[in-house]
């Protein structure tokens, strides 16, 4: 049955109608709809293990096409989804204005002085840090949330949201009433002035993947999918009613979103939820250097990246695909990159087997081969001609009965002993790489399950010479649709490696540094591997004849090809984040090639010194900037006829928050009243600023 058939599904069929939203979307030009490709190989092709499939369908701008105008309503509209992906588009969406705007019963929220937005911990929160034990204690995190919400709000009525897995007596206060999960709208909790928002709305991992492949960060994600639930939670309560004067009090689960409310809230306080006491951490304390455009800068920062590593193809294989729009781009990256340096050396005869590659003599090998292990002088570079080609001389290869010492090693990286001095086939002598190798010493991973992750590509695997039916070892060799540069090679590996761990499979190094990790399966692959300078012992025949195999996953498979290395850079499923600046130690003035248990104590030393220092200095920098954002909006806002009093609290709040004292925060009052309409009214108010901070017990503990 065709899928438009599905969708109209004209007889009312109880099958078709679980089926026809989807059906609907697939036969739409208004849908793009995106599914897992090993998810949907299965299913085509009938098996019963393992054959569900997820999609995800994202609307297209078309949809308003011949529509002179539309209207699209939402609270926190640029934190939603569909404002993110429409955006990224290119597509204007503007503010509504006249007697629309008018009619709004918010244009932004005021009296956020009467709020206190308290949050229980630091981390992010999800139902997996919700449920951790507490290190010596049988109570979860999520008890002691219970318990210290029970003494927060004593016998005061309050109302909550949470996860359906919670039941309705969670709290076993009179008082407390349950929201609905989707609270929009609701008006009958305005009496309430206690909020407690307990839900956890983490979509699956894998929709993270696919938003981030979309160019939307995983902050973008949770923000739009919790913490804009949040917000409608909260606005049930007394905060929904302007003339109401009660102080409020708002309980989220993390920093995060509480600070994130804060801003929408101006004056409102934050504060750690007391009673929580010591919790556990996901890792280090202190929080990442946060940004006012930080979704912007992230952006920025990915296309960037994937711009330098398109320029990096170009350059490798003598292109103009990405260089050709960007000029002089290519010479900034070339000047970057490892595959065109050179030692000051002069060339010796025999020193390079060919060319080194340059932008007017591509690279035309495919790797380069060793006789042994131990060798650092090559015994060629292999030609390429095309990929049937190489695999049939793979697959000629693996007819011999040899031993694996007689072998011979083969890395898909070109090789110049030229380049660089004391190394011939290191890290400085690789000029390009061709291809994806890859070295199973034995796992949970199979390689039949392997191939069916990535159901379009083309993929040879054969037995190890220590291979058996009992304990199977392999390789496997992807063909690239051209030659890449060592960083690109990461890339590609660094995905592959994140496509197993999504399917449930780790390597060795992750499950020893992630002992949580529950499905501890491990896919096999040598992780040292990885390095684009490995070796890889070329194919022969296993001990037992009988335990030998060669499958060409993609031979007459029209859907399976080589790996389109732009396509993949174009669609990462990696963050592309900067990576933090490394602190380099001390070089020590001793040239022995010793090192005692007393100069390591030292270096030690200095590296903490040094860590001391910077962590220092990071704080000084970030308090200097959030002082600075919070007077630059005073300085914005202070002028506003009938903004004075709010934005005045607001900037002693945030102040605060960024760390100074009472005298310092009343210092610096004194002297940002003169920038208001109304100096003396402002100075008149510092005090009462002051007693308010101080009455919540935020004075002299940074909120941040």
């Amino acid at each position: 049955m065709s899928a438009s058939k599905i969708a109209r599904n004209k007889n009312g069929d109880d099958l078709l109608k679980v089926l026809g939203p989807l059906a609907h979307r697939i036969t739409s030009n208004d849908w793009q709809v995106y599914a897992d490709q090993a998810g949907y190989e299965r299913l085509i092709r009938g098996e019963k293990e393992g054959c569900s499939v997820s999609t995800y369908s994202l609307l297209r701008p078309s949809i308003f096409a011949g529509f002179k105008q539309a209207l699209v309503a939402s609270a926190c509209m640029t934190d939603t989804m569909f404002y993110r992906l429409f955006t990224a588009q290119g597509i204007v969406l503007k503010p509504v204005g006249g007697r629309l705007s008018k009619d709004l019963r918010y244009l932004k929220h005021e009296h956020g002085d009467r709020i206190t937005i308290l949050y229980a911990a630091e981390e992010a929160w999800s139902k997996r840090y919700r449920d951790k034990r507490i290190e010596g204690e049988e109570a979860t995190v999520l008890d002691r949330v219970r318990q210290a919400v029970g003494a927060l709000v004593g016998s005061e009525p309050f109302i909550w949201m949470g996860n359906t897995d919670l039941g309705n007596d969670f709290f076993a206060q009179v008082g407390a009433d349950r929201l609905p999960n989707t609270p929009h709208g609701l008006n009958s909790y305005q009496g309430h002035h206690n909020v407690v928002v307990l839900s956890a709305l983490n979509p699956p991992p894998a929709h993270f993947g696919f938003m981030e492949g979309r160019g939307i960060s995983g902050e973008e994600v949770r923000t739009a999918h919790y913490r804009t639930a949040a917000y409608q939670a909260v606005m049930r309560c007394s905060i929904r009613n302007p003339a109401d004067t009660t102080l409020k009090r708002v309980v989220v689960m993390d920093r995060d979103t509480a600070e994130w409310l804060a801003d929408l809230f101006p004056g409102a306080a934050v504060e750690p939820l007391p009673g929580m006491g010591v919790i556990p951490r996901k890792g280090k304390a202190g929080r990442p250097r946060q940004h006012a455009n930080g979704a912007a800068k992230a952006q920025a920062h990915r296309d960037g990246e994937k711009r330098k590593l398109l320029a990096q193809l170009d350059l490798i294989n003598a292109t103009s695909l990405a260089t050709g729009r960007y000029p002089f781009f290519d010479q900034e990256v070339r000047a970057e990159m490892r595959e065109f340096a050179r030692d000051d050396i002069s060339l010796r005869e025999g020193d390079s087997v060919t060319a080194s590659p340059t932008p007017s003599a591509p690279p035309l090998t495919c790797g380069t081969a060793f006789g042994s292990i131990y060798d650092s002088v090559p015994l060629d570079h292999v030609d390429y001609e095309d990929d049937d080609a190489f695999v049939a001389g793979l697959l000629a290869l693996h007819e011999r009965v040899v031993a694996k010492a007689d072998a011979g090693v083969f890395s898909p990286a070109h090789f110049d002993p030229s380049k660089a001095t004391g190394t011939g086939r290191g890290l400085d002598n690789v000029t390009h790489l061709r291809g994806i190798w890859l070295d199973n010493d034995g796992g949970d991973l199979t390689h039949a399950a392997f191939v069916d992750l990535f159901p379009y590509l083309r993929i040879v695997v054969w037995n190890t010479a220590s291979s058996t039916a009992a304990l199977p070892r392999w390789r496997a060799f992807i063909p690239t649709s051209c030659a890449m540069s060592m960083d690109v090679h990461a890339l590609i590996l660094g995905q592959i490696e994140r496509v197993l761990n999504r399917a449930g499979f780790w390597g060795k190094r992750q499950l020893e540094k992630r002992p949580s990790i529950k499905d501890r399966r491990c896919h096999g692959f040598d992780e040292s591997k990885f390095n684009a300078a490995s070796l890889f012992y070329l194919p022969c025949q296993p001990k037992d004849p009988a335990d030998a195999f060669f499958i060409d996953y993609g031979d007459g498979d029209p859907k399976r090809g080589p790996l389109d290395l732009h396509q993949w850079i174009e669609t990462c499923i990696l963050s592309l984040r900067p990576d933090p600046e490394p602190i380099v130690p001390a070089t020590s003035a001793t040239t022995s090639s010793r090192i005692t248990v007393a100069q390591v104590m030292a270096q030690l030393g200095e590296v903490r010194q040094a860590l001391a220092e910077q962590t220092t200095q990071t704080l000084a920098e970030r308090r200097a900037g959030w002082i600075a954002e919070a007077v630059e909006r005073w300085h914005g806002t202070a002028v506003i006829p009938g903004t004075g009093h709010a934005e005045f609290f607001r900037l002693g709040a945030a102040l605060h928050r960024a760390g100074l004292d009472e005298s310092e925060l009343r210092t610096t009052l004194y002297a940002e009243a003169g920038y208001a309409r109304s100096p003396h009214k402002r100075r008149g108010e510092i005090k009462g600023i002051l007693t308010g901070l101080r009455r919540r017990g935020t004075i002299g503990r940074a909120a941040r």
